[in-house]
């Protein structure tokens, strides 16, 4: 049940099982969801799909990288909003944990450990390693969902010869005298591409690494209490019907 699906109905049961029909038989479970997990475990296996199709079908591959890269940051989003709620002062907290007043999520990530911690400090460097990094993985989800007008969304292919497939055009094919800067392929810091359709399994690779960078600088600045115990993972579950003999 909890390798990331939530239990399937066996199609072998009969609509008529007693099971079903009275709800004083069974048993009820109930456990408290982390989403920074579950997402995290659909970003891999999305992750691993499309290392397996990029033999068969580049198209193919590239559409499961970009689920995939979708998964890591929305497992990162998770990840921080749960840390502020359960770990934040409560004073502080909301800054963080209002859908209303959303923040950046790059800026979510560095005010945290400020409000945990009450030091204006806490957030370190930002300049270092892996936070400028992770600010361009998190842009690049961010121009998606916000793609400007058509001039910042130009994408730039490359056939080595007539009658050759089209291929994304890399830095160091740009031909010379073609006015195209490397940045305008590839963020400087990570080599992730601006062109979705650029997206291969090694650029998730990149991202995967940069993701679980970010949650160890954070864990170190948080003194471990972000995963402490396996508290980003934990999903604790008792059984809650039947009621056990000190609940009768």
């Amino acid at each position: 049940m909890r390798n990331g699906d939530p239990g399937t109905a066996d199609p072998r049961r009969s609509e008529t099982d007693v099971s079903d029909r009275d709800p004083a038989t069974g048993s009820v479970i109930m456990t408290e969801v982390s989403p920074f997990h579950c997402l995290y475990q659909d970003a891999l296996d999305f992750h691993s799909q499309s290392r397996l199709m990029l033999s068969r079908s580049v198209g193919a591959s590239s559409r499961l990288a970009r689920a995939s890269l979708l998964l890591y940051v929305g497992a990162a989003e998770a990840l921080i909003h749960q840390a502020a709620a359960e770990l934040g002062r409560a004073d502080l907290a909301p800054m963080v944990i209002d859908p209303a007043r959303p923040l950046p999520l790059v800026d979510a990530w560095r005010l945290v450990p400020a409000i945990v911690s009450d030091s204006p400090g806490a957030s370190g460097d930002a300049s270092a390693p892996p936070w400028p990094q992770f600010a361009e993985m998190l842009a690049l989800r961010t121009s998606w969902a916000y793609p400007g007008p058509p001039s910042s969304r130009r994408a730039y292919y490359r056939s080595p010869h007539q009658g050759a497939d089209y291929e994304p055009l890399q830095p160091h094919q740009v031909p010379s005298g073609l006015a195209v800067p490397p940045e305008a392929l590839q963020y400087p810091r990570t080599g992730l591409p601006r062109d979705p359709y650029a997206l291969r399994p090694h650029h998730l690779d990149t991202a995967r690494g940069i993701l679980d960078a970010a949650i160890e600088a954070l864990d170190r600045r948080l003194d471990g209490g972000l995963t402490r115990g396996n508290r980003h993972r934990r999903e604790p579950i008792r059984v809650i019907h039947p009621p056990g003999p000190s609940g009768r």
